[in-house]
């Protein structure tokens, strides 16, 4: 964690790794395939961030009376069910929250597959998130999701605000996943 230049705390989510908390935050991260969903209670200004790697794993580690997965930050489905459990116990009504979902994207494609295959990460990812979104009767109030460039997204853990820059693949660093992937974070 970092301070900015206006004395307030920043956090930068690598792949993998999700970010709750109960006091106002920036979070920065940056997206291709990967997913972020940020999550929001403008009651309360309480706000979590994820980055997830991949769609869907069968959860199996359940703390706060939802299945998680032990790696919670890799897997949208574990990620965002982590969030929710999260503010669930923190006494809010998941009908309560503001959710925004970014990224993605296409951003390589095999030889010789089409644009839309199966194969696309990305698209997997937003399924996956949509679906829980969906199941869970959450309020997705905005989305950038999609396209074939990378995605910087800024979110303010207090206010619910988000900046988000649409970055072409060769603005992208490359980012590493982190060996421990447990990536859970709080504040």
């Amino acid at each position: 964690m970092a301070i900015d230049e206006s004395g307030g705390f920043v956090v930068h989510l690598d792949p993998g790794e999700l970010y709750v908390s109960s006091r106002p935050v920036e979070i920065h991260t940056v997206l291709g395939s990967c997913v972020s969903v940020a999550i929001f209670h403008p009651g309360r200004q309480l706000g979590a961030m994820s980055h997830g790697i991949f769609p869907f794993r069968e959860c199996d580690h359940p703390p706060l009376g939802l299945k998680v997965c032990r790696s919670m930050g890799e897997y949208v489905s574990c990620s965002l069910r982590f969030m929710l459990s999260w503010f669930g116990h923190m006494g809010i009504e998941s009908g309560e929250l503001e959710v925004k979902l970014f990224g993605g994207a296409m951003m390589f494609s095999l030889p010789g597959t089409p644009q839309v295959s199966s194969l696309s990460v990305g698209r997997s990812n937003v399924a996956a998130a949509r679906e829980i979104i969906r199941d869970e009767k959450l309020r997705l109030i905005s989305s950038d999701v999609g396209g074939s460039w990378g995605r910087k997204i800024i979110f303010h853990s207090g206010t619910g605000a988000v900046k988000l820059k649409r970055i072409h693949r060769t603005e992208l660093e490359p980012t590493r996943v982190p060996k421990d992937l447990s990536g859970v974070r709080s504040r």
